[in-house]
């Protein structure tokens, strides 16, 4: 009898002592694990650091290139336009070129003494009532930018510029999906996120394409829409069609704008949209966002570089900024499931 007992509590000893080893080698493998993530994390920020460097290079290269070769036309066809995809060292690059100018900025919203702008203002709300979002969305968003606080929705405006989009985020009332868009009833409604830039927040001197102006050949249906009353979304769809129609089946090539005066020839367009609408048209772009993701292994970064190039006498591609990119603002917030 005290034998077996013996042997029991030999066998309960083992156990235990085998437990404790495999706690500690649990533990051992998971700090293993955790100085490793450690020791790489820091090497891969490094890689990615590189990788958006060279991303945001090898676009001013395409855009460099395309200022030499058209630059009085800049259209969704040319190389800049497309992304781009490489590897560097370990980590995976993608860069996106946007003009500026198939957005609308809302630097312009306000003049530099924050005295609002009427026209830009009108495109603001005839682009929200497009988006089917409320009307009160626009309203909130100019008294949130303008010098005054005579509006409706003054509680904690900024009253000038904003610095980025983001701030956005801030405007008390604002629906975020009026932002980042939604799906209600099986129907999607647009953010405008997706139309809206800051970018170029003043003139520059010596340049034709004035703050504000919209790209005819890269704007989307909806930005042109918003241009005028008089506009519809038939006939900014029709100005669309025409830039993707191609020009010779085998030649190639697009039936591009290559200046304004080419918007005359879009089915549908009469004399009096033209004059409306023309004032704010150009066939080229001149400011340019840089979006670059790096991603090596679980760590990534992004950035966003501003560009303005100029033509003339003397072309040049000028740094107007670079923010650190976060993913917050263009993402719409995740849906609950149904209880």
């Amino acid at each position: 009898m005290p034998r077996t007992r013996d042997r029991g509590i030999a066998l309960i000893l083992a156990l235990l002592i085998l437990t404790i080893l495999v706690v500690l080698i649990g533990q051992m493998t998971v700090t293993s694990l955790h100085n490793r993530t450690t020791a790489e994390n820091p090497l891969a920020d490094l890689k990615n650091s590189y990788g958006t460097r060279s991303g945001y290079h090898r676009a001013l290269l395409y855009l460099g290139a395309d200022l030499e070769k058209h630059p009085q036309v800049d259209t969704l066809h040319e190389g800049w336009a497309s992304p781009l995809e490489f590897d560097l060292a370990g980590a995976r690059v993608r860069v996106t070129v946007q003009d500026s100018e198939r957005f609308l900025n809302l630097s312009q919203l306000v003049n530099d003494k924050g005295e609002a702008n009427a026209e830009t203002a009108g495109q603001l709300r005839r682009l929200v009532q497009i988006l089917h979002h409320p009307p009160e969305t626009a309203d909130r968003i100019i008294d949130y930018i303008d010098g005054d606080t005579r509006g409706s929705y003054e509680t904690g405006a900024r009253n000038e510029r904003l610095f980025n989009l983001e701030e956005l985020l801030r405007i008390e009332g604002l629906p975020r999906e009026a932002l980042t868009g939604a799906v209600e009833g099986g129907e999607t409604r647009k953010g405008l996120l997706e139309f809206l830039t800051i970018w170029p927040r003043g003139s520059v001197p010596g340049d034709s394409v004035a703050p504000g102006a919209v790209n005819v050949n890269t704007a989307p249906p909806e930005i042109l829409a918003a241009l005028s009353d008089k506009m519809t979304p038939q006939l900014a769809q029709a100005i669309v069609t025409r830039r993707e129609t191609m020009a010779d089946p085998v030649a190639g090539g697009f039936l591009d704008f290559q200046n304004v005066e080419d918007v005359r020839k879009v089915e549908g367009m009469t004399e009096e949209i033209f004059q409306e609408i023309s004032k704010f048209l150009v066939a080229r772009s001149a400011t340019f966002e840089v979006r670059v993701r790096s991603a090596s292994g679980n760590v990534e970064k992004a950035w966003n570089y501003v560009v303005r190039r100029t033509t003339g006498e003397r072309k040049k591609m000028t740094l107007m900024a670079s923010q650190r990119m976060t993913d917050f603002a263009a993402a719409a917030p995740p849906q609950e499931e149904p209880r």
